[in-house]
């Protein structure tokens, strides 16, 4: 499948969606959910996207490009893991979305690992087959992980909007729900029996 991408010269949109992506996502974090954390992680998604792009054309063109082009691409991959890292230092926590793209870029990392080993001290093919599908899902993944916290907000905000409005029959309303657990004063007896008492 590489192969065949590589062919009808789709690896360049494909590149081209992913990077589009990354700026919308970018774009809706700044519209929609406002935290800078998440913006700032994706401004640094793309910049280092656009370091890619930057790169790709000089490896094509150079003579050793075959045996330096996993390595280039493993150094970019392991430069959002370090930013993630110095982000976690710094503030003493890690936000769910940015351990799940480490989690994605690990991933890529090793289907890079892999190939490199395969591809010069091996005569199998497997991860070659393998990794245009393999790397497309990462970037797949890593878009809806994006994506999910400017869904939950756009969900929140419809549903703000619709609170108390009857449509079709259907009444939309949006309330709090209390726990039903039973909380225990310091002596023991919960707070129901007292109620009850």
């Amino acid at each position: 499948m590489f192969n065949f991408v590589l062919e009808l010269n789709l690896w360049q949109p494909l590149k081209d969606i992913f990077t589009l992506s990354l700026v919308a996502c970018l774009f809706l974090h700044l519209i929609f959910t406002k935290r800078n954390r998440l913006v700032t992680f994706c401004m640094f998604l793309v910049l280092v996207q656009f370091l890619n792009w930057f790169i790709s054309p000089a490896l094509r063109s150079h003579e050793i490009a075959i045996y330096i082009w996993y390595i280039t691409w493993m150094i970019t991959d392991a430069l959002i893991l370090l930013y993630v890292a110095f982000r976690a230092v710094t503030s003493g926590k890690v936000l769910k979305e940015e351990f799940a793209i480490c989690v994605l870029t690990v991933v890529a990392i090793f289907f890079s690992i892999g190939r490199y080993v395969e591809r010069h001290f091996t005569e199998f093919d497997f991860i070659g087959n393998m990794q245009a599908y393999a790397l497309q899902a990462v970037n797949v993944c890593i878009i809806l992980v994006l994506l999910a916290p400017v869904m939950k907000q756009l969900v929140h905000l419809i549903g703000r909007q619709l609170n108390g409005i009857t449509i079709f029959g259907l009444r939309f309303s949006i309330s709090s729900v209390r726990s039903n657990a039973v909380l225990a004063n310091p002596e023991g007896v919960s707070k129901q029996n007292q109620r009850i008492v």
